[in-house]
């Protein structure tokens, strides 16, 4: 088989208090009909993903739940890594230069992890759309097969879009994260789930005043000072400095104040190893800014104490996908300010649970504006909490699968 994460044990009496027993009780519900069903979950990667932290809190779930399932990790080369990132920012609407040479070590990988898969299941989920071309070379017919992109397919290159729309014919159906991920030629039926957080998880749950106060330290943050956050992929769409111009204004009405950046994925491309090294040179010649890079000892942990020890959490830009972590803020009671794009639209609701912004002068506004009245900022973050609650806890997400995978099963 696939490499295994580790996995801790998670109890869905450990989330009455935040979702309530009602919401429990139609979780064990739902999951009676389909208690013992066999479900594995496939993806790229076992850690540092929004994917990744989804399947880590939700796989135990579902097995407390009564089902039995599993999560593993497709394996891979450095050649195949090569391949299948090329084919994920291709789908994401950046355009590679896909060659018939890419096609066929891209089928490769997907025959090698095709007969890897030994054991029986009933639903088989492929959480990433590299392994997609998996169905394509399994013969058993009695699995139900879904695939969950939680990428924004919607601007995807056309050539490699076309490539993996004829191995996804042979699944079942698919889901997205928001309906504006989708696309129109889709040949199967479309699910939406919406991703969820963890409140118990360690990105999430409470944390003392004296931890939250040494991790600052140890970065070069002064508590004492307010501070404003942003944490996205190094990614250039992500305006990463735009935001370091929005601090700069602000900074101008409100001297100390901090800004922090926390990079979720490395430069992987000309672009974005330019916008890390431009953020360097700043972060280099400026004391009050902080850039924290995915290659060091940062985990969720750390997130958590940015996001809670944060004025105003940002996210002024981001090419694709969901920026959940958002959402992680959000549950904090963090004021956030985001980019008009659908995911992050989703999570905040402007003037109600934060503030959406369209350009670079906007979003400096709004953070003096938040910085000037603290009440108002307060109140965000309170509604913020609660829309989380309502609409982004992993209970809601369980509910959503427990009635997909319902279906597929009655499929059979």
């Amino acid at each position: 088989m696939y490499g295994t994460p580790a996995l801790t044990h998670r109890a869905l009496d450990d989330l009455i208090e935040h979702a309530g027993q009602d919401a429990i009780d139609e979780l064990r519900r739902l999951a009676r009909p389909i208690e013992g069903l066999r479900v594995l979950n496939l993806s790229v990667t076992g850690f540092g993903t929004g994917t990744a932290e989804l399947l880590n809190s939700s796989v135990p779930l579902m097995n407390d739940l009564g089902l039995e399932a599993q999560w593993q990790v497709v394996r891979a080369s450095e050649e195949d890594l090569s391949v299948t990132q090329d084919m994920y920012r291709a789908l994401g609407g950046v355009y590679v230069n896909w060659t018939q040479e890419m096609t066929d070590r891209w089928l490769r990988y997907a025959q090698m992890n095709a007969e890897l898969l030994t054991e029986p299941f009933d639903v088989i989920v492929v959480h990433d759309p590299q392994p997609l071309a998996l169905r394509s070379f399994t013969e058993d017919g009695s699995a139900r097969w879904l695939a969950h992109s939680h990428l924004d397919l919607s601007t995807a290159q056309e050539d490699v879009w076309l490539l993996l729309r004829q191995h996804l014919e042979k699944y079942d159906a698919i889901a997205f994260d928001a309906r504006g991920f989708t696309r129109e030629d889709l040949p199967v039926p479309v699910r939406i789930i919406p991703p969820a957080i963890d409140p118990n998880s360690a990105r999430n749950m409470p944390l003392p005043d004296d931890v939250v106060h040494n991790v600052l330290e140890q970065y070069g943050i002064d508590p004492a000072r307010p501070m404003i956050c942003q944490v996205s992929p190094c990614d250039p769409a992500c305006d990463l400095m735009g935001v370091v111009e929005c601090w700069q204004a602000a900074q101008r009405r409100h001297p100390g104040l901090q800004l922090a950046v926390v990079l979720t994925t490395d430069p992987f491309d000309p672009a974005g190893r330019s916008c890390y090294e431009d953020l360097a040179r700043v972060a280099h010649d400026e004391p009050d800014m902080t850039l924290v890079s995915s290659g060091m000892e940062f985990g969720n942990v750390e997130l958590n104490v940015f996001q809670r020890a944060a004025a105003i959490v940002l996210q002024k830009g981001l090419r694709k996908g969901y920026g959940l972590w958002v959402a992680d803020a959000l549950w904090k009671e963090r004021p956030c300010i985001v980019a008009a794009s659908p995911g992050l639209q989703e999570q905040v609701v402007d003037g109600e649970s934060g503030l959406v912004i369209h350009s670079t002068d906007e979003c400096a506004a709004a953070i003096v504006r938040l910085l000037d009245n603290p009440d108002e900022a307060r109140a965000l973050g309170k509604k913020g909490r609660e829309h989380v609650a309502k609409k982004f806890l992993i209970t809601r997400y369980l509910r959503d699968y427990m009635h997909v995978l319902t279906d597929l099963h009655g499929k059979k």
